[in-house]
């Protein structure tokens, strides 16, 4: 979100003749970002998943279904709200195709829609579906960019899959999903064990060494295939990298908090508002768009990059000790999901009570 707000707002506030940095700071953070927050994204869910399926005391079978139920509410409920989000999108820029673009929210609501299907599938498989659903992706793009903007079936695919190109097409969206399931299988697998020491001995062996070894490979791959000119395909480098740097930096996170290198319960507190209200800011920050447009030079738009995220995180902060979750739209959908869940549950109970009489 730190990121996303930063790379936005360099965007819209800096003046034309410095535009050159927000393009350069464009660059490099695709290379680490881009595909970051699906990454994240699919480990919190697959956590959730499998918490919401623990926590359910009922059979272990209606477990499985109601966590299921609930986990395909969350999804369309997001779907409905990236969907308004980008009509609003749609009408401001008096383009209606934008109705259906891939922004961030849009490309996690398919893949939650998506990995539905293969909750109940091994890490193993999810982790090689990561790896097909990321080649598969330029496979078919090379193939369907020819038909970009055609009003023809073809056309009408490479519209719902790509566009527009420069955001977050499904299938690469998806594979950066999948992949951060596997490792959300992981995590939740180890954190089950209370040893204190056997659980720093799985992270290390199971998470953190194999995550420093392979997003170390990914990154050399990326380098050495760039500066030797290997395949003309830069988003799928970007892809590469920033699933290794992904890996690198969740293993970094987990030494420090695992081992307290910082006092993360102090420390992180402010990142967490970032977190417990990512949607909000996703959606909400646009607002920042007309405040500075165009106006700034780079040394102003730094100081007042700085002021605006220490501004808004003590803005969130307030809003948590004081509303909790009233304007946290991610906690409100999980509420919604779970009490239509419900009521499908009750409902399904009657009937069959009913039947049975």
């Amino acid at each position: 979100m730190i990121a996303m707000i930063w790379l936005h707002l360099s965007e819209w506030w800096l003046s034309g003749d410095s535009q050159w940095f927000a393009n350069s700071t464009l660059q490099v953070a695709q290379y680490i970002f881009w595909v970051s927050f699906q990454f994240i994204s699919g480990m919190s869910a697959f956590i959730f998943y499998k918490t919401r399926k623990l926590n359910q005391q009922t059979s272990k079978s209606n477990n499985e279904k109601s966590a299921k139920r609930e986990f395909i509410l969350r999804a369309f409920l997001l779907l409905i709200v990236s969907l308004i989000y980008n009509s609003g999108i749609a009408i401001a820029i008096l383009n209606p195709l934008y109705i259906w673009s891939l922004f961030m929210l849009l490309s996690i609501a398919i893949s939650l829609i998506m990995i539905w299907f293969l909750l109940e599938t091994s890490k193993r498989t999810r982790i090689y579906l990561g790896i097909f659903f990321m080649v598969f992706n330029f496979i078919i793009l090379s193939f369907l960019q020819d038909f970009k903007g055609q009003i023809n079936f073809f056309g009408i695919i490479y519209h719902f899959l790509y566009y527009p190109i420069s955001l977050h097409p499904i299938f690469s969206s998806f594979a950066a999903f999948l992949i951060g399931t596997a490792v959300g299988d992981i995590i939740y697998d180890i954190y089950n064990n209370e040893e204190k020491q056997r659980r720093r001995r799985l992270l290390k062996r199971r998470i953190i060494i194999p995550s420093f070894i392979i997003g170390g490979i990914l990154i050399i791959f990326v380098y050495s295939a760039e500066s030797v000119h290997f395949l003309a395909l830069p988003s799928f480098y970007r892809i590469i990298s920033s699933m290794g740097i992904s890996l690198i930096l969740f293993s970094v996170f987990i030494l420090i908090e695992e081992y307290e290198i910082l006092k993360t319960k102090r420390n992180y507190k402010f990142i967490f508002y970032y977190s417990y209200y990512s949607l909000t800011i996703y959606i909400a920050h646009n607002l920042l768009y007309f405040l500075f447009l165009g106006l700034l030079n780079i040394p102003i738009l730094l100081l007042l990059l700085l002021l605006t995220m220490l501004l808004l995180g003590l803005l969130l902060k307030w809003l948590h000790e004081n509303t909790s979750s009233n304007f946290a739209i991610k906690v409100i959908i999980g509420k919604l999901a779970h009490r239509l869940a419900k009521k499908v549950e009750e409902r399904n109970t009657l009937e069959v009570f009913e039947q049975s009489i």
